[in-house]
């Protein structure tokens, strides 16, 4: 027999899942930056190395939102739709952003020599760029002068300046959550055929009373 499978969708336990997830990938996505921000201080190469723990921090991370986002769909059952998907993996990413960003600004305020040594390498590299593709001196003074306005900005610990990166961060991660979702929806079917086993049961009780 046909039996409807249109059951009632799990919101809340998708809601307390999703939360769980986006704290484990926040967690993640710190201990990542950190990391990252000690190897690139103390590189040789700051070209090779940023381009390096750039690619491995951006397909870790991509692998892990892909990661969390299928557990959450088996949570919903193996089945949501785009609306519902979109909403599950954007609360889980919406959590890992603010806790990273979050855990960034203020891990920067107690330690900032990483972040400051990392501008000051982004300056001298910027210059070398920037010279030797034969760039006008006062086009390089203006980006020289652009990033440092970032390091004197991220001297101190400022709520505006975290809320506005956090802000930000959030924009993009909507914009990831919904290609996510696009790719990791599945439409649950109407109907899902099942053995109908009340035949069977009868006809094995008839022969046992035999």
């Amino acid at each position: 027999m046909s039996q409807d499978f249109n059951t009632s969708f799990p919101t809340q336990e998708i809601k307390s899942e999703g939360i769980k997830f986006g704290i484990y990938l926040g967690i993640i996505s710190l201990a990542i930056s950190i990391v990252s921000s000690y190897v690139l201080m103390n590189s040789t190469d700051f070209g090779t190395s940023s381009m390096v723990v750039g690619g491995v921090t951006f397909i870790v991370m991509i692998g892990l939102s892909v990661y969390f986002s299928l557990l959450l769909r088996k949570v919903a059952g193996g089945f949501w739709n785009f609306s519902q998907a979109l909403k599950g993996i954007f609360v889980m990413l919406a959590i890992a952003v603010v806790i990273s960003s979050i855990g960034a600004a203020i891990f920067n305020f107690i330690d900032p020599e990483p972040q400051q040594v990392i501008i000051d390498k982004t300056i001298n590299k910027t210059i070398e760029t920037m010279e030797g593709l034969g760039m006008d001196d006062d086009l390089i003074d203006s980006q020289i002068a652009t990033i440092e306005q970032s390091r004197d900005a991220a001297k101190g610990f400022s709520v505006g300046q975290t809320l506005k990166g956090t802000a930000i961060s959030l924009i993009m991660y909507f914009v990831f959550a919904l290609i996510l979702a696009a790719i990791l929806k599945r439409e649950r079917p109407g109907f899902l055929n099942i053995p109908n086993t009340s035949s069977d049961d009868s006809e094995v009780s008839s022969q046992e009373n035999i």
